[in-house]
Parts: C-alpha cells; sequence; structure tokens
C-alpha cells in the first residue's frame, strides 16, 4: 500500500509498505478521505509539543472496514465508519472515571501512532463509528473536529452563557461557533484576522463576524454593549499569548475561558485580571465519545455544515502540495482533504 510519511519538518513523502494485517479486535479500513489538520501542520512545521517525526499523519478520517480481526463482532466488512483516534490505557483515573481523552498515558493515531494517510489502517474495532449510508466520506472525515468543537463548548457553563466570544475562525474555531450555536448559546461573536474566514463565519451564523487587525475589541464592545467585559465566556482557538489576554480583557467576572488552541511556544497573559476577577482558564483536549456521536449528529440533521469548511483536495500522491497550502497559506485555506480513494 501506499502511504504518507512526515519524515522530518517540512518534508513529508509517499512510500510503499505491506499492508497492515488486523489483529484479534482489530479491523482493517480501506481509507477513503483523511483530513489535514492544524496539528498536522504545527508537526509539519515542527512545533508541535507533542508530536515529533517521523510519523504516518492523519486523524480525521473516513473508509470502509475492508476486515475483521479475531474476536471482533457487530461490524460487517464494506460497513461505512469513522474513528475515535484516541488510544488509552482504560486502567488510569481519568480512564476509570469516563474523562479517558485525558488518559495518563494517551497517545492519537496520526500523532504519537501512525496515521490514516494511508490507503488501509487498523484501529481497534472499539474505536470504530459507524457512518450514516447517506454520509458523505468527506462529512465522515469532518466528524472529528466537529467532536472537537462540541468537546469544547461542554467545557462551559452553559447554562450561564448568552453571550459567547470565539477568537480564531480556523477549522477548529467555525465548529466551536457552530457547535456552541447548536447547543442553544444565543449569541456567538467570532474574531479573526482574516477576511475570507469571517465571511465564512457569518455565513455560517456568526451573530457578530469582527477583524481583529480593523477593531478596537474593547472599545467596539463598550459601544454594543455599553461595557468592555460584556461576554459570558470564551474560547481560544489561535494558540497565542496575546489572544488569551484579549479573552481575559473580554469576560465578565467570574467566567470561564475555555483554551482550545495548541501552543507551540510558552505565553505571556495577564494572571493579576485571572486572579483579580476570579476567572476560570480551562483547558480542553479532544473528545470523548459522546462528543463524537453528538458531532455525527449534529452534521446528519444538519445543525452544523462542514461542506463549508473544504477548501481543497489532493490525491495522496500529492500530499506534500496539501501540506505546502495547509501551512503557507492560511488566509485561504481552511480544510484540506487528501482524498486516498475517489
Amino acid at each position: 500500500m501506499f502511504r504518507a510519511n512526515l519524515v522530518a519538518p517540512e518534508k513529508v513523502v509517499v512510500e510503499q509498505v505491506p499492508a497492515p494485517e488486523p489483529g484479534p479486535g482489530q479491523v482493517r479500513i480501506a481509507v477513503h478521505v483523511c483530513g489535514v489538520c492544524g496539528s498536522d501542520v504545527h508537526a509539519y512545521h515542527g512545533r508541535h509539543p507533542f508530536i515529533s517525526c517521523p510519523v504516518v499523519p492523519g486523524h480525521e478520517f473516513s473508509g470502509v472496514i475492508d476486515a475483521l480481526g479475531a474476536d471482533v463482532e457487530g461490524w460487517q466488512v464494506g460497513q461505512r465508519v469513522t474513528v475515535e483516534p484516541s488510544l488509552v490505557c482504560g486502567e488510569c483515573e481519568n480512564c476509570r472515571t469516563g474523562r479517558y481523552n485525558i488518559c495518563d498515558h494517551l497517545r492519537v493515531i496520526g500523532c504519537q501512532s501512525d496515521g490514516a494517510m494511508a490507503e488501509y489502517i487498523v484501529v481497534p474495532a472499539d474505536k470504530v463509528v459507524p457512518l450514516p449510508e447517506d454520509m458523505s466520506f468527506e462529512e465522515g472525515a469532518l466528524v472529528e473536529p466537529t467532536a472537537v468543537g462540541v468537546h469544547a463548548v461542554r467545557r462551559l457553563n452553559l447554562e450561564q452563557v448568552q453571550r459567547l466570544l470565539v477568537i480564531g475562525a480556523g477549522t477548529i474555531g467555525l465548529q466551536v461557533m457552530q457547535a456552541a450555536l447548536a447547543l442553544g448559546v444565543p449569541e456567538v461573536i467570532v474574531t479573526d484576522l482574516y477576511a475570507t474566514r469571517l465571511q465564512r463565519a457569518k455565513a455560517l451564523g456568526a451573530t457578530y463576524a469582527l477583524n481583529a487587525r480593523e477593531v478596537d475589541l474593547p472599545a467596539w464592545m463598550e459601544q454594543r454593549y455599553g461595557r468592555p467585559n460584556p461576554m459570558d465566556a470564551a474560547i481560544e482557538c489561535v494558540g497565542a499569548g496575546e489572544v488569551v489576554d484579549t479573552a481575559i480583557g473580554a469576560v465578565k467576572k467570574g467566567r470561564r475561558i475555555v483554551i482550545a488552541g495548541v501552543w507551540g511556544s510558552r505565553p505571556q497573559v495577564n494572571m493579576a485580571f485571572v486572579q483579580d476577577r476570579e476567572l476560570e482558564l480551562v483547558g480542553t483536549l479532544m473528545y470523548t465519545r459522546q462528543d463524537f456521536l453528538a458531532a455525527r449528529d449534529l452534521i446528519t440533521q444538519g445543525r452544523i455544515q462542514v461542506a463549508p469548511l473544504v477548501t481543497a483536495r489532493y490525491p495522496l500522491a500529492q500530499v506534500a502540495r496539501a501540506f505546502a497550502q495547509a501551512a503557507g497559506d492560511p488566509e485561504n485555506t481552511l480544510k484540506v482533504l487528501v482524498l486516498i480513494r475517489e
């Protein structure tokens, strides 16, 4: 089979290797579509704190079950599926209490374990998620980033949130925004640096979509809401200290800021405001199966859209071009898909 391999920062190649065989409790998936994630781009630049080269990337994908290992029940060859890519121990305290997304021994397919940017991948059967027959493989591949957004929104105290600030309108920011609206937040304000992304945010339902280069956010909030910190909560989807400071200054006292961005450096933020205003900075990592199933269903119901996120498609043979575009043109690129099987 052919697969992509990120052999060194900014060097991804296509190589031929034997197809893997499923062991007991595993299934083999013939991959159809695999997305290039923001985490993949960080790894491509050599700046992801938890991914090292070489690695076969790809943790957001869909395909068809191709073979079953011994003792696998409840699945059929030919079934359309996606995969929850977290590989967990099942024994640590977090796993035992249902928070296996922060397993003490967490590995992620495509990050610390070879991923799905390949013609075939073998995965544990209990990580497979069925797709509706009428869901496209592209939609199926985008269940995973949608689940990230669902989980991030669920990290809020939603009953307190009437007005949410989402900082960053990349793929995750847009899915956070859509998830918040789908889960009942009445008003979602999105900021970004790129007009093209903000146009998509507005088209997908943002109450306001503001260009941070052009708008003085505290002044805008003062004019619109009568105070410079009117937000009930904020979700940061960029991974930059100045963005966290923006969130800290924008939320009401005693409220929560969720950190969803991937960080390549240690930021300086205004901790004096965090202390004095009794704010909560809360991390969010991946999702649980409940989030994953909710994401799939919200897409199926049309309450979250994924097709507008796709800005480029490449065959596996052109994976280097796919990564170059995802890493080099943030203004015009959201989701780049690698089409393993067309």
